[in-house]
């Protein structure tokens, strides 16, 4: 802070008395005093009768050495010395300021003043590592030379001058920085990669792009992010898979199971049978997998209250067959085995599988989860949907379709399945609607106690998975135009379920640990 008095106790009055006796002229071309005193060191000048003063740095301190600090105290000085004054000017010349393209510029410039600290950060780092020993011969490498390199950094891109390490012996090569920092090969650090992925799997590249620029200040081509986000994409796969450390197995698990189409390419499913009038295909079934412990008795009169933070997803465009027909697993069930595992399903007391009573889920199911103690469930609502269309189709009466409606509904509630497939059975023949409601219901008879699920505290609704299916996939990956490829949807669901299952950090010890030293 500036102190200004006109016959103040300065520490040094003997400069403070000769600046005012300097004339008016004298005193508006004398540069200021620099004086110490007791390791302070004090400026002093004279403006008009006043003689005023400040602490300053010392001469040959920090910002005149080398270092980061000194990197960054330089960079502050070079940034904010040529920006503040036009800031000022601005302010001074009486119209509005534009408050965003100041602030604009004022995070430009912390941005711009912390990547050169710590580009000299990483640089005196460099400087205290040893060369590495050679992985073919063994013996010492030495320092021939440092060569730059531009990585991605939370902050923007920032240039590393490094050292890199020659074998005269074998001729290999290596950076010894990048191998302690876990970057060889990449040109992206963890920290930008995180706000890659954010951005990312929220929207649209061309959105993350500028969400990218508004709210980190990180100017990154569109072209940069999706190379990023396909290597992203592939390794959290990989991490996926590979993965098997299991987490504490629940008592009582929930477990849905759904797909859901994906828009797709028209190479990615060129003479691909679909639900098209014509038989062919616009999507490509991204199939969904959740898992949360079952629900707990909440505060009020056995109310369900759901354990969020136990929920778990896995999704991805991925086959139910088996690649060679018999003998070798499907990839979903290979997933689906490795999911259970991972999230403690196999090893639960009782595990609830919910879904829409497609065949291939219970086929799957059944194969991985012990059968003893696996309870199936059909989603009460796809039943109710049936019923709705066979209803409609068999009773052209408003009044008339609701109270059957009613009564189905209550039969359901109640377990009697039996009743409500006799009763439709009845006008069998007024609509295919009708058939196809009783064979729905006929085979997923077994499916639809719903009256015991609910005294055992099970839900009767897939409503978890119907959700992570909108949310996870419906929600980035559908919309007006959009088409995907296998690869780049894969990579963002990826992406998508890492970041829904807040399992970054996991993902950061695994690649450091998976990736070998050269």
């Amino acid at each position: 802070m500036t102190i200004k008095r006109r016959d103040p106790e300065f520490l040094h009055p003997d400069t403070a008395a000769y600046l005012r006796g300097l004339t008016d002229e004298e005193a508006a071309k004398h540069p200021p005093i620099v004086r110490e005193r007791d390791g302070v060191y004090m400026q002093y000048w004279r403006v008009g009768r006043w003689v005023r003063c400040c602490e300053v740095e010392a001469p040959g301190g920090p910002a005149s050495g080398s270092g980061a600090l000194a990197a960054l105290m330089r960079s502050t000085k070079s940034e904010f010395g040529r920006l503040l004054p036009l800031l000022a000017a601005e302010l001074r010349s009486g119209g509005v300021p534009d408050l965003d393209a100041i602030e604009t510029a004022v995070r430009g410039g912390q941005l711009r003043c912390g990547t050169a600290s710590y580009a000299a950060l990483l640089e005196a780092l460099d400087g205290e590592l040893p060369p590495p020993s050679c992985p073919g011969c063994g013996r010492r490498m030495e320092r021939h030379s440092r060569i730059g390199k531009t990585f991605q950094t939370r902050m923007g891109p920032v240039r590393i001058e490094r050292s890199y390490c020659h074998c005269r012996k074998c001729g290999g090569g290596a950076f010894p920085l990048d191998r302690a920092l876990g970057l060889e090969g990449r040109t992206a650090t963890p920290g930008a990669e995180s706000l890659y992925a954010e951005a990312a799997s929220s929207g649209s590249y061309g959105r993350a792009v500028r969400q990218l620029r508004n709210f980190a200040g990180v100017e990154v081509p569109k072209t940069t992010l999706l190379r990023h986000v396909a290597g992203l994409g592939e390794e959290m796969q990989a991490f996926e898979r590979e993965d098997a450390e299991a987490s504490p197995p629940p008592e009582r698990v929930l477990l849905g199971i759904d797909g859901t189409g994906v828009p797709m390419a028209a190479r990615e499913i060129e003479g691909v049978a679909g639900k098209q009038a014509d038989g062919t295909a616009k999507t490509s079934e991204a199939k969904v997998i959740v898992c949360r412990e079952a629900d707990r008795p909440g505060p009020k009169a056995g109310a369900p209250r759901a354990d969020r933070e136990s929920r778990a997803v896995s999704v991805r465009i991925d086959s139910a067959r088996s690649a060679d027909g018999a003998g070798r697993a499907s990839e979903f069930t290979a997933r689906l085995a490795q999911f259970t595992h991972r999230n403690g399903v196999l090893a639960a007391e009782e595990v609830a599988v919910l879904s829409d009573g497609a065949p291939w889920i219970r086929t799957v199911c059944e194969e991985i989860l012990p059968g003893r103690k696996t309870t199936f469930i059909l989603d009460l609502y796809h039943a109710l949907e049936y019923a709705s269309a066979a209803v409609k189709a068999a009773a052209p009466d408003e009044g008339k379709r609701k109270a059957w409606m009613g009564w189905i509904r209550k039969q359901l509630d109640a377990g009697r399945v039996d009743r409500a497939v006799a009763a439709l059975k009845r006008c069998r023949d007024r609509s295919e609607a009708v058939a196809a409601c009783i064979r729905y219901y006929e085979a997923n008879r077994d499916r639809m106690r719903y009256d015991l699920y609910r005294k055992r505290g099970l839900p009767v609704g897939s409503g978890f998975v119907e959700s992570a299916c909108k949310r996870i996939v419906g929600s980035r990956l559908k919309g007006a135009g959009r088409r995907w490829s296998k690869a780049g949807a894969n990579a963002v669901l990826a992406i998508r379920c890492c970041l829904e299952n807040r399992r970054w950090p996991d993902f950061l010890d695994w690649r450091a640990v998976r990736v070998p030293a050269a």
